[in-house]
């Protein structure tokens, strides 16, 4: 069986441009105040997604949410953490815009990831669905103090 080939690249600007779209529109959503530190619209960013957990939407209309969500998170991930957007190809049918540790360590899909959440597809322990938007973007504070046994380990 032949091994499958990881591939990284840049993002094409189309790709570029559209993230920055949607994370221009979900800075549209703040209504009173607007956080300003990464961790602020981080930890904003997890109490938006409890009040749309709690109210009945469209699927097209989660995933739409998902992709400014994920946008901003990414973004507030790549400021906090020195993170990088990246295109990884897995090789295994598995590829997408994913966030790149500095080291090239760990990766993260956060589109991918705030879809899971609300699409109520994020299972727990206790087997309900888990916002861990804050929960994972505080995890990657000093995260590459451990090597993965192999790089671009994904997280979410």
């Amino acid at each position: 069986m032949e091994e499958q080939k990881l591939k990284v690249t840049e993002l094409e600007k189309d790709l570029v441009d559209a993230i920055n779209e949607k994370e221009q529109e979900c800075n549209e959503l703040f209504v009173t105040t607007k956080p300003e530190t990464p961790k602020e619209k981080v930890q904003w960013i997890r109490e938006y997604v409890d009040k749309l957990l709690l109210k009945e939407h469209s699927e097209e209309d989660l995933r739409e949410y998902a992709l400014k969500l994920g946008a901003l998170w990414g973004k507030m991930v790549v400021e906090e953490y020195n993170w990088k957007w990246k295109y990884i190809d897995f090789g295994n049918d598995v590829e997408g815009i994913y966030i790149v540790s500095p080291k090239n360590y760990y990766c993260c899909p956060p589109l991918f990831f705030l879809t899971k959440i609300l699409l109520n597809e994020n299972e727990g322990f206790d087997g309900s669905n888990d916002n861990t938007v804050m929960l994972l973007f505080n995890m990657m504070n000093g995260i590459e103090n451990k090597k993965p046994k192999k790089n671009y380990q994904i997280l979410t």
